[in-house]
C-alpha cells in the first residue's frame, strides 16, 4: 500500500468513511472465481465443501482488536479465523503473526497515506504525466505476464521500473509531512 500499490479497497473505505463519519474495522476481499479442488485422492463432500470455504477465506487488513475480529467472525474463540485474515491466542489476545491487522492509529496513518498518495496522482495526471513506469519489487513485475506488451510498448532500454524496496513508515510519514 505504501508503494502505492493495491490502494483500491482503502480508497473506497476512505471515501465511505469521510461521508458516514465512520472507521472501518478493515477491508477485504475475495474471489468470486469458480473453484477448481485438486485431489490425490478420492475425498468427501465435507472436505470438498472445507477446501472451498478456505479457498474464500477473505484477504485484506483488519484493525488487530479483539472484539473487532469476533464482531467479523462469531463463530471464533481462539485460533485462526474462518473468515477472515486474523487469530486469537487461547489466552484471547491478537495473536499477531497470524493477522494481517494493524492499530487504530496505524489505520488513521494508512487512511492519510491514501488520501496523500490519491492526490499526488491526480496532480501527475492532470499535468500531464503519464510515464509507462511499471512497478519492480524483488525482480518480479507485472509485465511478466501483461497480455498488453504489444499496446504497451514497455521497453527496458528507453524506460526505467519504479522499483518498491522496504520503506520504514517514518520515512514515508515525513514525505507526507514534506509535501
Amino acid at each position: 500500500m505504501y508503494a502505492g500499490l493495491q490502494i483500491q479497497l482503502l480508497t473506497y473505505s476512505n471515501a465511505i468513511s469521510k461521508e458516514e463519519d465512520l472507521m472501518p474495522a478493515g477491508v477485504f476481499y475475495f474471489s468470486l472465481l469458480e473453484q477448481m479442488i485438486k485431489a490425490d485422492k478420492k475425498i468427501t463432500e465435507e472436505e470438498i465443501e472445507e477446501q472451498i470455504r478456505k479457498n474464500f477465506k477473505m484477504k485484506g487488513l483488519i484493525l488487530a482488536d479483539v472484539k473487532i475480529i469476533k464482531m467479523n467472525d462469531n463463530t471464533i474463540s481462539s485460533g485462526s479465523s474462518k473468515l477472515v485474515p486474523a487469530a486469537i491466542t487461547a489466552s484471547g489476545t491478537v495473536n499477531e503473526k497470524w493477522t494481517n491487522g494493524v492499530s487504530k492509529d496505524d489505520f488513521k496513518i494508512l487512511q492519510n497515506y491514501i488520501d496523500f498518495i490519491i492526490k499526488q496522482i491526480s496532480k501527475e495526471i492532470l499535468s500531464g504525466k503519464i510515464d509507462l513506469k511499471p512497478y519492480n519489487k524483488n525482480g518480479q513485475t507485472p509485465c511478466e505476464y501483461c497480455q498488453y506488451k504489444a499496446i504497451c510498448g514497455f521497453d527496458t532500454k528507453q524506460n526505467k521500473y519504479r522499483y518498491i524496496d522496504k520503506k520504514s513508515k517514518d520515512d514515508i510519514i515525513k514525505k507526507m509531512i514534506l509535501e
